[in-house]
């Protein structure tokens, strides 16, 4: 991905080259699931693959597009824009970028985890039982926003470049692509910095002092600074995935659109 991005720079159809290798990632990541599963049982359908597709294409095709074709004019509307990064090197402002998107992430991933409104959108995405490519999609759209305007509120205020945030959005979509992935690898020393599928197991542990860990996006540098990494020792894996048992009464993985609904039914958030 960082080849295809400094090969297309300049490049009016660089988005068009980074969006075929993102599909061309996803291919890849399912076909090595099933290549070099690390667990055969999730390879199977649980009567979720339905809804996990459907928000891939409704919140990652619609909405997503949406955000990004709209949110830079309603932000610079409300927030006047700066000038702050004006005139660094490319390579700096993207180093910019990272930071202050991977610091958005990190807050607004760490408010969903300790708020109960916003649990009640994010716990969709904790509500698969097993972690393979597709379920990586799986989010209630206003949590999407929500996510989305934390990450780029703070970068479209200060004037960082949309070909810098392209930049980071190429560089760490392989690391987000495989996050969920069904493959067993271990990554090394790599995982100290990317949040690797590896780790990223272990956000999603039903245990819930397990899963208040690791709420970095695709790097866990936050994650080193506010004390929430957690991997315990090589080879160890989460005993399971999804909701804690106090979370009983959520709608399961294949009722998506009730799931939808959870945040405004009167079994939410007593």
């Amino acid at each position: 991905m960082g080849a295809i991005y400094v090969a297309t720079l300049g490049d009016s159809s660089q988005e068009l080259y980074l969006t075929i290798a993102t599909v061309a990632l996803i291919g890849l990541s399912l076909t090595l699931e099933r290549v070099f599963p690390l667990h055969h049982e999730w390879n199977r359908g649980r009567g979720d693959v339905l809804g996990d597709v459907g928000s891939l294409v409704f919140v990652f095709g619609i909405v997503d597009g949406a955000l990004k074709w709209l949110s830079p004019f309603v932000i610079l509307a409300l927030l006047p824009e700066a000038t702050v990064v004006s005139g660094l090197p490319l390579w700096l402002e993207i180093f910019a970028a990272a930071l202050l998107i991977e610091l958005g992430a990190w807050l607004s991933h760490w408010a969903h985890h300790s708020f109960k409104p916003l649990w009640s959108l994010h716990a969709m995405h904790h509500s698969a039982d097993r972690l393979y490519t597709v379920n990586n999609f799986r989010f209630h759209p206003i949590n999407h926003i929500i996510n989305y305007l934390f990450m780029f509120a703070p970068v479209f205020a200060l004037g960082i470049s949309g070909k810098a945030i392209l930049g980071y959005t190429g560089l760490t979509m392989p690391v987000l692509l495989f996050q969920h992935s069904n493959v067993r690898f271990d990554f090394g020393l790599i995982k100290y910095l990317f949040n690797t599928n590896e780790l990223h197991r272990w956000h999603h542990s039903a245990v819930v002092e397990e899963g208040m860990h690791n709420f970095g996006r695709a790097l866990v540098i936050w994650d080193h600074l506010f004390d929430t990494f957690y991997y315990p020792a090589s080879g160890a894996e989460p005993r399971a995935i999804g909701l804690a048992s106090s979370e009983s009464t959520y709608p399961r993985a294949n009722r998506a659109m009730r799931q939808l609904l959870w945040p405004w039914s009167s079994e939410c958030c007593p």
